[in-house]
C-alpha cells in the first residue's frame, strides 16, 4: 500500500513551493490564501515535519520541503504528462502560441524540445508579433490563438486568464575576459555597445536613470535580435544590452558576466493571457504548467507585484 497525503494537500503544496506565496498559489488554484495555508498546515501536522519558513510576504521551503518538493513535482508533471497522453486523442494537438519575437528567440524557442518531451501529443504552433491582440477573437492563418504572452504596460483585462509571470529587467552583460575593465558604469565609454534592431531603445532605458544617457549615442554593431548580439558578446566584441530572462542560462554557466550588478526594472511586466475557455483545455494547462516550472526553475518567476504605469 502506497502512503499518499491528499492530493488537494500536495497541489497546494506544490504551487506555494513554486511560487514561494500561498497568495499566488491562491491565485492559481483559485481558492483562498487561508485554504492553502490550511491545506499545508495539515500536510505537515500528516509528516510531523515543518514544509516552510513563513515570513510576512513570502514562504521559503525547509530542507524537508524541498525534498519533497522536488518529488511532488515530479509526480503531478508524470500524472499530467499520462492524463494529457490519453486525452490528446479527442482534442486538437495544436498549440498556438503568440509571444513577443525577443521573448520567442531569446527564451521560449531553446526550451520547446523540452516541452515537445514532456507532451509530445501536442504541436505547438508559434506566431511572434510586438502588437497587442485580442485573444478572443485574433487568429493566425484561420487557426485560433489559444496564449499570448506579452510585455504589458497595465494588467490584462480581468475577464480574462492570466498570470503575472515577472518584471521586465534588462541587464548589461559582457565577456568573462572584459568584465575587469567595467568596474563602474562610466567604464562603458571605453568598450562597444552592440545594438539589436528590435530594441534600440535599450541602452537609453538602463543609461538613463543612472544619469548617462549621454553614452547612448548608437554607434556600434547591430544584430537582428539577442541571440546573435549575446553570440557576439561572447566572441568579446563588446558590451550588451539585454533581458536578464534571456542571458540567464548563459550568466549560469558563468558565459556571460553581469559586470553592474543583476537587471534594472524597466517598468513593463510579463503576463500569460488566455480566455478562460482556452485555459480549461489540456493543451493550454499543460502548457502553462510547463511554463511556470520552467520559470520557477531558473529562478524567473517573480513572485513580487507586477509594476503598472
Amino acid at each position: 500500500m502506497r502512503y499518499l497525503p491528499p492530493l488537494n494537500a500536495l497541489r497546494a503544496f506544490e504551487a506555494a513551493a513554486r511560487h514561494e506565496s500561498f497568495h499566488h498559489a491562491s491565485q492559481e488554484l483559485h481558492v483562498t490564501a487561508s485554504a492553502i495555508s490550511h491545506q499545508i498546515r495539515g500536510l505537515e501536522e500528516a509528516l510531523q515535519t515543518t514544509l516552510f519558513v513563513r515570513r510576512t510576504r513570502q514562504v521559503l521551503l525547509t530542507d524537508a520541503g524541498r525534498r519533497l518538493f522536488d518529488g511532488v513535482r515530479e509526480g503531478l508533471d508524470r500524472i499530467s504528462a499520462a492524463a494529457v497522453s490519453v486525452k490528446t486523442q479527442q482534442e486538437d494537438p495544436v498549440l498556438t502560441v503568440s509571444t513577443v519575437p525577443i521573448f520567442a528567440s531569446g527564451w521560449l524557442i531553446p526550451r520547446l524540445a523540452d516541452f515537445q518531451t514532456a507532451y509530445p501529443g501536442y504541436q505547438v504552433r508559434l506566431e511572434t508579433s510586438v502588437d497587442l491582440i485580442d485573444v478572443e477573437r485574433a487568429d493566425v492563418g484561420g487557426m485560433n490563438v489559444d496564449v499570448a504572452i506579452r510585455y504589458l504596460s497595465k494588467p490584462p483585462d480581468t475577464s480574462l486568464d492570466t498570470r503575472f509571470l515577472f518584471h521586465e529587467r534588462l541587464t548589461v552583460v559582457c565577456a568573462p575576459g572584459m568584465a575587469s575593465k567595467l568596474t563602474t558604469p562610466d567604464d562603458l565609454t571605453r568598450v562597444t555597445h552592440i545594438q539589436t534592431r528590435l530594441r534600440p531603445e535599450g541602452w537609453r532605458a538602463w543609461l538613463t536613470p543612472r544619469g548617462l544617457a549621454h553614452l547612448d549615442d548608437g554607434s556600434g554593431p547591430t544584430f537582428d535580435n539577442d541571440s546573435l548580439a549575446l553570440e557576439a558578446v561572447m566572441t568579446g566584441l563588446g558590451v550588451a544590452i539585454t533581458h536578464q530572462e534571456i542571458a540567464h542560462p548563459l550568466i549560469a554557466s558563468g558565459q556571460l558576466i553581469e559586470p553592474f550588478g543583476a537587471g534594472h526594472v524597466i517598468g513593463l511586466s510579463c503576463y500569460w493571457v488566455c480566455t478562460r475557455r482556452c485555459a480549461e483545455l489540456p493543451r493550454v494547462a499543460a502548457f502553462r504548467d510547463w511554463l511556470l516550472t520552467q520559470l520557477a526553475a531558473e529562478g524567473l518567476l517573480d513572485a513580487s507585484r507586477p509594476m503598472h504605469h
